[in-house]
């Protein structure tokens, strides 16, 4: 009876069998787990996400700027981003001597393409038409640029014939020299003048 009575007389006893959960009490708290929070997130993260050290935004700044400069030496090595956009619709005159042997001694013809250009830093890629004896036949362009110098071939679709083009870049437009190649063989040679219509 005195056991019974002690038991229920006592508060911490009376409340077993139960969890008693006090405002005071934090059993999530550990500081060292904050502290490497912390660190790791935020702009006070002192840690990247792939483990190396975090540098403050000055010197994050010239690190930005030395890649940048190192991209772009390298573009310029091998025939990168040019420092001019050629995208846009083009008229290209072409005033070749064909060499072909149904043509004996060869034969002066004129040509026109009408080509809508792309580009994407160093590359060309396009679409248009070639207009010979007032017939339009559908071409597609694809070629690179390097400084000032442009290199482009328009296939025609559907046929075994292909213009490729080497020319120079000037504020005017484009000039070089023109070769068709049909079947993989060149069947004539001449000059080229390209002129922009629309940017």
């Amino acid at each position: 009876m005195i056991l019974i009575t002690a038991l229920l007389a006592c508060p911490a006893w009376a409340g077993c069998g139960r969890w008693v959960i006090r405002d005071n009490s934090d059993y999530l708290s550990d500081p060292d787990f904050d502290q490497a929070v912390a660190s790791s997130t935020g702009s006070a993260a002192t840690l990247n996400p792939d483990g190396t050290a975090r540098v403050s935004g000055g010197e994050a700044a010239d690190d930005n700027d030395h890649q940048k400069e190192a991209q772009n030496r390298e573009k310029a090595l091998l025939g990168g981003t040019p420092g001019r956009d050629l995208g846009g619709e083009w008229k290209v005159q072409i005033d070749m001597k064909t060499d072909r042997l149904d043509e004996p001694g060869g034969k002066d013809r004129q040509q026109a393409l009408d080509l809508i250009l792309i580009q994407r830093e160093g590359q060309l890629q396009g679409y248009g038409s070639l207009i010979e004896g007032g017939i339009e036949l559908p071409a597609a362009a694809s070629g690179r640029i390097s400084a000032d110098s442009v290199s482009l071939i328009v296939s025609l679709v559907g046929q075994k014939r292909e213009y490729r083009l080497d020319l120079t870049a000037n504020n005017d437009g484009m000039r070089g020299i023109c070769e068709l190649y049909e079947s993989e063989r060149l069947a004539g040679r001449g000059n080229a003048t390209a002129s922009r219509l629309s940017s």
